[in-house]
């Protein structure tokens, strides 16, 4: 894991599609569900902060499901109020020529309710908007891509292709943004009716997917800078370097979080840089891991006080941002997976396990997420969560989905 990290390929590891290691029986043997399970409110946004509840007491695993037949490249968990949503990709007969699908399963219970094929190709991200599901897929060849409109029981609405996309779509305000890679290198505007509003090219190239507020969209590019456009018009409203150029690789590799008026950037450099989303001042700068070290920092999750990123060799680090300063670290290293924040305390994976923390460095708990040794682990442990219901979702790239949750 150590070393310069690239953009990640969903789907892929070192040019290889993922092995079927597992069968639903294995998972299904694993853990058995029992108990009740609450339900609450929910509030899923690109800073990774939601006012629901962070589970605690008798804490374990609720269900355990794996869509399909093999999936692999399975994206984020995205959550709407009765459901959680993943997107996957099958190699059923042609591994070069994959299918993408979305799978919807009951937040509460875990039972399926939804199974969606989308396209030929690979999942890149998923979105909820109002009463309709947004879906990202690239071809098998990534030279374009796919924005698909569902209601929410997956009957398809609308598409629209466009040049191959950096990740998941943002929606802010009944709009969808799109970042486009490569040669293209744009952010385009849809109306949830499929209109595009606009399209504008930007300056650099960019591997992350946009953030987006009420008044700009914000698109972190390779060399550390963030291009700021005008979420109405698309016009560029301020271009400037935020993040501390390095030589070896791609500065900005994860997608920077918008909150309150403040971009927070995280930098290859090992730092989180908050920047002022009127004009790109740069409001204050933290080291919080090794800058010798070449491990992409994740996105971050911030609250109305904190910010808590994950780093490789520096553990999960909680920053007031007010001034930047760090109110802690946690003891644990090696993994930097983008954490989820709640009330009463954040969520992050690390290693082979989930692991909550409440507002300090005390864990609350810790759930065990098996990982095979079949000489990629580090890849199948390419997890991601969302707290949502009083539950929290963790999605593992091989299609795996748990719900996390305390007994009544």
């Amino acid at each position: 894991m150590s070393g310069c990290i690239a953009p990640t390929i969903p789907g892929l590891s070192n040019g290889k599609g993922i092995p079927k290691p597992f069968t639903n029986d294995a998972y299904k043997a694993s853990y058995v569900p029992d108990g009740r399970w609450g339900v609450e409110g929910h509030d899923g946004g690109r800073t990774s902060s939601a006012a629901s509840t962070l589970p605690h007491g008798d804490v374990g695993v609720a269900w355990l499901r794996r869509p399909g037949t093999d999936p692999h490249g399975a994206t984020p968990p995205i959550v709407g109020p009765n459901r959680v949503y993943i997107g996957y990709t099958e190699s059923a007969t042609d591994a070069n020529n994959p299918d993408a699908y979305l799978a919807g399963f009951d937040a509460k219970t875990g039972a399926q309710q939804l199974e969606k094929h989308l396209d030929t190709g690979r999942t890149v991200g998923l979105a909820v908007a109002g009463d309709r599901l947004l879906a990202v897929t690239r071809s098998s060849n990534y030279d374009q891509a796919t924005l698909t409109a569902l209601t929410r029981n997956g009957a398809i609405q609308w598409t629209d292709t466009l040049p191959d996309v950096t990740g998941s779509p943002a929606v802010m305000n009944g709009t969808c943004y799109l970042a486009t890679r490569d040669e293209e290198n744009a952010v385009y505007a849809y109306s949830l009716d499929g209109t595009q509003q606009w399209r504008t090219s930007i300056d650099g190239e960019c591997y992350t997917a946009t953030c987006a507020d009420r008044d700009g969209v914000y698109v972190g590019l390779t060399d550390g800078g963030i291009a700021a456009l005008d979420a109405t018009t698309g016009e560029q409203r301020w271009s400037k370097q935020i993040a501390t150029p390095v030589e070896c690789c791609p500065v900005i590799q994860a997608t920077p979080t918008v909150a309150d008026g403040r971009l927070y950037v995280p930098g290859l450099a090992g730092e989180l840089v908050a920047a002022d989303t009127a004009n790109g001042t740069v409001l204050w700068r933290t080291t919080i891991g090794d800058e010798d070290d070449g491990n992409a920092i994740p996105s971050p999750a911030v609250t109305a006080d904190t910010a808590y990123v994950q780093t490789y060799h520096g553990g999960l680090v909680a920053i007031d941002i007010a001034d930047g300063s760090i109110r802690w670290r946690s003891a644990e290293k090696e993994d930097n997976q983008p954490p989820a924040a709640g009330d009463g305390g954040v969520v992050v994976p690390q290693n082979d396990s989930v692991v909550a923390y409440e507002t300090s460095d005390s864990q609350a708990w810790t759930i065990k997420i098996p990982v095979p040794d079949i000489g990629m682990a580090g890849y199948i442990m390419d997890t991601e969560v969302a707290l949502a219901h009083g539950m929290c979702y963790v999605g593992v790239a091989d299609g795996r989905l748990y719900a996390i949750g305390a007994r009544e």
